[in-house]
């Protein structure tokens, strides 16, 4: 891993405490405002280590822009397997306001970075700055850093190969932990569907919840053989998992043409995308949900059901446009919003999606 190199422009030294040891650590730093950000840090750090503790939660959010001023998410991933002893964190930038001074607002996220190591020990090799910045053009975020970090990581028990430096995000997405769970619980003996799969870590739970096949779909191969691999760590590598690579609002025009259908369908699209592989098209989660899901329910078998999730925080749905299309839909998301994000009670959208 390529260590992280800040500027050194340091204006105090703060004492933090060491939450596993209770070591003392003097901590330089290049905000004055820091020692707020270092004792509501430790506040919620320890909070949320004896909540994962209890609930064999090994990857989770400590911290989500708790503190204005410090506008960053800090997540950490705990090793399990191969990776049992490891300990990761997560430092990702919130993209600071125009009116915030930039270099102001590094300082702060460079302070953040080296007070969650010291509070949490976690040794710097193993802390990953997630810098986020706009694309011009686009809605879509750049990483500033790029060299992987592989481990592996649990959830209800379930094995994931988590890569931290690679990519902005790690493979997991935290959030929909409780979505995942609940997916696992209604899959067995089901027909299961996963569009815009990701790395497959919902078909997992499918799978280990019963399911009596799984179909995942993504139009990212990388991504595709990343699910294939953590079915695999699960021992769900047989005939009746199934991966298709393809353009999910294409698959679905040429699959409603075909005879199979699915009994649990489960659809997290991206919020925007102007990828390569898309040609000329956008996919807009809000201009295109309404095609989205009145193709979902037309795979569905009788008595079928789809989760649909998205993370646009204001995402409003069409039910005029999608009731005329024969598309039910539930909103479930409170039930799906885990006790970690509970401060950010937007970061997704979760409904139950039937035919009308």
């Amino acid at each position: 891993m390529t260590p992280l190199h800040f500027a050194q422009e340091y204006v105090a030294t703060i004492k933090v405490a060491n939450l596993e040891t209770g070591a003392e650590i003097s901590v330089p730093v290049r905000d004055k405002g820091s020692d707020q950000f270092a004792a509501r840090f430790k506040k919620v750090a320890k909070d949320r280590r004896k909540w994962a503790r209890k609930n064999d939660v090994s990857c989770y959010r400590i911290y989500d822009a708790d503190l204005p001023d410090f506008a960053v998410a800090i997540d950490r991933y705990d090793g399990v397997w191969k990776s049992e002893g490891q300990s990761c964190l997560i430092v990702a930038e919130y993209q600071a306001p125009k009116t915030i001074d930039q270099a102001k607002a590094e300082a702060r996220f460079e302070d953040a970075v080296a007070i969650a190591s010291a509070v949490t020990g976690i040794p710097s090799g193993r802390v990953f700055a997630k810098t986020r910045r706009r694309e011009k053009g686009g809605g879509q975020y750049v990483d500033q850093q790029k060299e992987g970090y592989l481990m592996f990581t649990q959830e209800t028990g379930n094995i994931f190969e988590v890569d931290m430096g690679s990519y902005l995000d790690t493979g997991i997405f935290l959030d929909h932990r409780v979505t995942r769970e609940m997916v696992g619980e209604m899959a067995d003996g089901k027909r299961f569907l996963n569009l815009f799969s990701y790395t497959g870590t919902c078909t997992v739970h499918a799978a280990v919840g019963g399911a009596a096949s799984t179909l995942t779909v993504d139009l990212s191969q990388t991504y595709l053989n990343w699910a294939r691999r953590n079915m695999a760590l699960n021992g769900c590598d047989g005939p009746e998992h199934r991966f298709e690579r393809a353009d999910v609002l294409q698959w679905m025009v040429r699959a409603v043409k075909g005879d199979e259908r699915f009994d649990l369908i489960f659809v997290d699209p991206p919020t925007f995308s102007n990828s390569k592989a898309m040609g000329k098209n956008t996919w807009s989660v809000q201009r295109d949900h309404v095609k989205l899901l009145s193709h979902v329910v037309r795979l569905l078998a009788p008595g079928g059901v789809a989760v649909f999730s998205c993370n646009l925080r204001n995402f409003k749905p069409d039910v005029e446009a999608l009731e005329a299309q024969g598309v039910k839909l539930t909103d479930i998301t409170k039930k799906t919003i885990p006790y970690d994000f509970e401060r950010n009670p937007k970061i997704h959208c979760c409904y139950l999606v039937e035919r009308a």
